[in-house]
Parts: structure tokens; sequence; C-alpha cells
């Protein structure tokens, strides 16, 4: 149970992040003052790599959740 909370945690994370990356690369569409220029440029890559981070631990969180005991276990199918 805990792996499906971390695992909700991260997506809604990485949601957030995603929103957030392409509100700040739309602000560089839009003419900005020189001083929202760095601001908006460090957003963008923290969002960035907020998002990468939530990416990465949603798969580890999914392998682990794969590879536990109490997965539901789906029988093998062989082929004739």
């Amino acid at each position: 149970m805990k792996t499906k909370t971390a695992l909700k945690v991260a997506v809604v994370i990485g949601v957030l992040a995603l929103v957030g990356a392409g509100y700040c690369f739309w602000l560089m569409t839009v003419p900005l003052s020189y001083d929202w220029v760095p601001v908006v440029l460090i957003g963008f890559v923290v969002a960035t790599g907020v998002f990468v981070i939530s990416l990465i631990t949603s798969f580890i969180v999914l392998i682990r959740f794969r590879r536990s005991p109490s997965s539901p276990k789906f029988p093998q199918t062989r082929s004739t």
C-alpha cells in the first residue's frame, strides 16, 4: 500500500512540474522586463529537473511494486 501512495505522489508532483515548466516556457515567448528573465529561466530549469526526478521515482516505484510479493499474480500464457 505504501508504494501506491508514493506512486500517486510522484505522479502528481510530476504533472505539476510539467505544467510549471510549460508555463515558464510560454513566458519565454512573451516580452518581459529584463528583471524577470532570470526568474523565468531558473523556474524552467527547476521545474524540468523536478519533472525528471519525479519520472525516475515513478519508474523505481513501479519496478518495486511489480516485484513485491503482494502484487497480483497473473497466469503465464503460453502460445501453442
